[in-house]
């Protein structure tokens, strides 16, 4: 799992066949919070911005908060 722009849009790449488009500012706040506190930003703010195609690849994949503080972290650097 990693961060990636491709054409000024950024994705989250779970695998090559699964991108999810992410915020910037989703980035941001995720970046500034601690891990356990992910899953209330993921459903309040994140999840529900999401078109159906990425709801769906984001119910179907298992995506641990501490993976994605990593890719997050991959992504800053």
């Amino acid at each position: 799992m990693k961060f990636d722009r491709i054409q000024g849009v950024l994705f989250l790449e779970i695998n090559s066949d699964c991108l999810i488009t992410f915020k910037d500012e989703w980035v941001e706040k995720l970046r500034s919070l601690p891990y356990d506190q992910f899953g209330e930003f993921i459903r309040s703010t994140i999840y529900p911005a999401f078109n159906d195609k990425e709801k769906k690849i984001w119910n179907k994949v298992t995506i641990s908060n501490i993976d994605l503080q990593a890719a997050i972290q991959a992504f800053a650097s």
